[in-house]
């Protein structure tokens, strides 16, 4: 699940953060009588107390009424059967994934989107388990669904990545002449483009992204500027941990930073900085860039979180992808496209994936 302004930070907020950012770099080498000490404890100060300013708070719950396509689209009719089950992580903790077996020597690893989970896939993962022949292996990232860890937390910028990576490496491990196609939607997009840009980990063999968050920077993030009902944004708090974070202060790290208008039980509500920071590669173009193998980017021209008229120049400019808008569906609803569905077969059976 993702929303239209989803990680809102416009132009005009990284170019604050730049200058914040700057002035740092200028007290570090500053030589006054009072000294440089003296400055960079100034800047720790203030981008402390923007750390520290008040969160956002809704006004009123959002209506409770959803458009029945929405409400379809959002993935909770269990139509595929499937298997649960468990990869134990290097700190010890269990990610739940759910199998949906096919005899090949491809796995595709599914990774799902904002507040979303494994769960929500499963119309998704069926219909591409019957394009591709492939078998699928949706996840429940950590601190989502049945897997371990604090929702919408982790313990460091990265970890999502790390996860995906040991799970790679075991599906390597249990059948080493095999392919792995690394493949995610929105959120799960984004990772898996800051899984291209690892060197050290163990290589996939192609990269299927579905509305993809390109990253902070990319020109498909939507430019909307009127308040949200829905996500609200604490900008102040991201300026203020990234000067942190430049003077390796990283205490801070934990707090929400991202904060959505759900029911108060919902353990879901919020994302902290580092879980945040570990959605989308820092910069589209590197992002893209670093994929050296077979890609294939769909996005429905109806997306209401990423605006699709620029994925095509994105992604033909930094990328030898292949880029498709599929008319009439919406940022959920690509995930379910009979004509994506299309496409993703008839890309899984080139050259390049022949068993």
């Amino acid at each position: 699940m993702t929303h239209p302004n989803l990680i809102r930070l416009t132009k005009s907020l990284i170019a604050i953060s730049f200058l914040f950012i700057f002035g740092l770099a200028f007290a570090q080498t500053e030589s006054t009588a009072s000294g440089p000490e003296q400055s960079i404890d100034n800047i720790y100060r203030e981008a402390l107390q923007l750390v520290q300013s008040a969160e956002p708070s809704f006004a009123a719950t959002i209506p409770q009424e959803v458009d029945p396509q929405a409400l379809a689209d959002l993935g909770f009719e269990q139509v595929y059967p499937n298997t649960k089950v468990t990869f134990k992580m290097r700190d010890g903790k269990q990610l739940v994934a759910f199998d949906y077996p096919q005899e090949s020597k491809t796995t595709v690893l599914l990774l799902h989107g904002v507040l979303s989970s494994a769960y929500m896939m499963n119309k998704t993962a069926g219909l591409i388990r019957n394009a591709t022949q492939a078998r699928v292996i949706a996840l429940d990232l950590r601190g989502h669904g049945q897997s371990d860890g604090t929702p919408g937390d982790i313990d460091y910028v990265d970890q999502y990545v790390d996860d995906v990576a040991h799970i790679i490496a075991t599906l390597q491990k249990e059948m080493p002449n095999g392919k792995v196609i690394l493949a995610g939607h929105s959120m799960g997009g984004g990772i898996s483009l800051r899984y291209a840009q690892r060197l050290d980990l163990p290589p996939v063999d192609g990269y299927l992204l579905l509305a993809p968050h390109l990253g902070q920077n990319a020109p498909t993030l939507s430019q909307a500027s009127t308040e949200d009902s829905f996500l609200k944004v604490h900008g102040l708090r991201i300026i203020g941990l990234k000067v942190l974070n430049l003077m390796q202060d990283h205490q801070y790290d934990h707090l929400p930073v991202l904060f959505f208008n759900l029911p108060k039980g919902m353990p879901l509500r919020t994302y902290s900085y580092r879980a945040s920071e570990s959605m989308s590669p820092p910069d589209y173009k590197a992002g893209l860039l670093a994929v050296r193998k077979p890609l294939l980017v769909l996005v429905g021209s109806q997306d209401e979180a990423f605006r699709a008229e620029a994925f095509p120049n994105a992604i033909q400019s930094f990328s030898q992808g292949e880029i498709h808008i599929i008319d009439g569906f919406s940022h959920n609803g690509i995930r379910h496209s009979p004509k994506a569905m299309e496409i993703i077969s008839h890309w899984s059976q080139e050259e390049s994936f022949k068993q």
